[in-house]
């Protein structure tokens, strides 16, 4: 109904924005009580970049009421910091109950409908998109804590399922090894009727279905036993039959241990499939055969842009009913902030194909936030366009001038590898800067590329991203950069750096895997990890391909 008939949706979510704003000191400095329309509201209110909004952020840290909202903020949500340092944004009941909470609700409405059920038992799901954690994070007071962590529902509008309190969704601490909660997570619900396992990042369900793998002995040892990690535990009683039953799969099977085998039942994953994420569509129906896959709201910390409402592969209606959502034409090389008093055009305006910057106005106290984000318009539902979510403005590297894209880094190496790319292992393009600089391609060394030495695969993708990328060419023919190296990681390095960022406190939904970095860090990381195999001289192999 709200697509067919958006008006009267709009006008409701700028009616209560504005009731929010009401005697706030934001209210008080933008005149907005004169506000009535979306066309006063944009002459009122300036589009502002997360800097430029942080000082009243910090007015709200420092204790100071009625800044941004009248609703007070009871805690600030971390974001994961992939656009410089982490931001704080305010979150609070009324932001919640009204509007995050639903959206969640409906979204996984749908999921309950495509499962022919009218709702799911706690046994039925794994929830790999939250975790109850004990907070363990203030700032001036206010607990700080990651999206993804939920350590309490404000009420029951917000979102509660039936398995909030399940043991498998629970980290007291939030300081738990990552790959045992995963195991922990799959001792307990094995012989139980898994439906469905969703998550905002595919990475983690890769995770989960590469840790059952390697666990698969460990695994079928602990459910003939009984209990957990050899220790009794109430939730995991001895099935040696269902032990027999796994034992017989992977000898029938390839010989790995799939989600499939523990839970014959799964009918359905879900996570993100667009921009950098659809990259694992192939990796996770390899890893997970015959489940469909639809995708997860486009949403952030910030707040939710999109929502799915059918089994459309990667995206969803723009979510009308949470907020107010301008759009500016984006091109390729527009990567700085939107100018304050820029016009946009509201989602009627919008053309099929093109591209467009998100201008996004939340009842958090996000008014005309220039979120950074970039959307291609793909279809309609009803009168409100299909979003699809093509990445960050401006998410690339570029010493000089080659502003090199997640999707060349990708097409090169996926052009590079051949008919090995299906089992292409994991790895990230890194910047390093020498004389000339260049880039590093970081490579987990599996079975599918023992073939290739790291000097004769660094040759391919140089090749096919002067193929791909004409400024790159460009500079790799005047020397302005170097060729490409690959340095090759031992398997699951990405796994072990993710797992050490969890333990350092970043939320695991957090952990998203980038096909290129902002800087040479990860080489340090990996390093001091032990991850880079050492080279054919006995050398650590950072300089392979040179």
């Amino acid at each position: 109904m709200a697509c067919s008939e958006p008006s009267p949706v709009i006008e409701a979510v700028l009616a209560d924005l504005l009731s929010e704003t009401r005697e706030t000191r934001f209210a008080d400095e933008h005149g907005l009580s004169t506000v009535r329309d979306l066309s006063s509201w944009r002459d009122a209110v300036p589009i502002r970049p997360y800097q430029a909004l942080e000082p009243y952020i910090d007015r709200e840290l420092d204790g100071e009421e009625a800044v941004l909202t009248r609703s007070p903020p009871y805690a600030f949500l971390r974001t994961s910091g992939t656009s410089g340092k982490p931001k704080l944004v305010p979150t609070t009941r009324h932001w919640r109950v009204r509007y995050r909470g639903p959206a969640l609700y409906a979204q996984w409405g749908l999921y309950f409908k495509l499962l022919g059920l009218t709702r799911l038992d706690e046994e039925n799901v794994l929830d790999l998109s939250w975790e109850r954690t004990a907070v363990t994070s203030t700032v001036r007071g206010y607990p700080v804590y990651g999206i993804s962590q939920r350590p309490a529902s404000v009420g029951s509008g917000d979102w509660t399922p039936s398995w909030y309190d399940a043991p498998w969704s629970v980290d007291e601490t939030g300081q738990g090894d990552y790959f045992d909660r995963l195991y922990t997570k799959l001792r307990l619900l094995a012989g139980r009727d898994v439906r469905l396992v969703v998550s905002v990042n595919p990475s983690k369900i890769v995770s989960l279905a590469e840790h059952l793998g390697r666990s698969a002995d460990r695994l079928m040892r602990d459910i003939h036993d009984g209990g957990l990690n050899g220790r009794a535990h109430p939730l995991a009683p001895a099935s040696p039959e269902l032990a027999r039953r796994l034992h017989a799969a992977m000898r029938f099977g390839d010989g790995t241990l799939r989600l499939t085998d523990l839970w014959p039942r799964l009918s359905l994953l879900v996570c993100w499939n667009s921009a950098s994420a659809r990259l694992y569509r192939s990796w996770v129906e390899r890893l997970v055969p015959d489940v469909p896959l639809i995708p997860f709201s486009a949403t952030g910390t910030e707040g939710v842009v999109t929502l799915p409402v059918d089994t459309h592969p990667s995206s969803g209606p723009l979510a009308i009913n949470q907020g107010i959502y301008e759009f500016v034409p984006w091109t390729a090389d527009d990567g700085g902030a939107i100018p304050s008093d820029a016009s946009t055009l509201d989602f009627a305006q919008l053309e099929l194909g093109a591209t467009y910057r998100l201008v996004m106005s939340q009842a958090n106290g996000l008014y005309r936030y220039d979120v950074g984000d970039v959307y291609r318009p793909i279809g309609w539902v009803g009168r409100v366009p299909r979003l699809e979510f093509l990445g960050r403005a401006g998410f690339q590297s570029s010493f000089t001038g080659e502003k090199l894209t997640e999707a060349d880094v990708v097409g090169a190496v996926h052009r590079s590898l051949g008919e090995s790319w299906p089992d292409c292992p994991v790895f990230s393009c890194v910047p390093v800067w020498d004389t000339p600089p260049g880039y590093t391609i970081a490579m987990e060394r599996t079975s599918a590329v023992a073939h290739l030495s790291a000097g004769r695969l660094a040759d391919r993708v140089d090749r096919e991203l002067s193929e791909l990328n004409i400024e790159y060419a460009e500079k790799r023919r005047t020397g302005r950069l170097r060729p490409i190296r690959v340095t090759w990681l031992r398997h699951h390095a990405f796994g072990r750096v993710d797992q050490t960022r969890a333990r350092q406190g970043t939320a695991t939904a957090q952990l998203k895997h980038h096909w290129i970095q902002k800087d040479s860090a990860l080489l340090d990381t990996l390093e001091s990890l032990g991850q880079i195999l050492p080279s054919p001289t006995g050398s650590v192999c950072l300089m392979a391909g040179a």
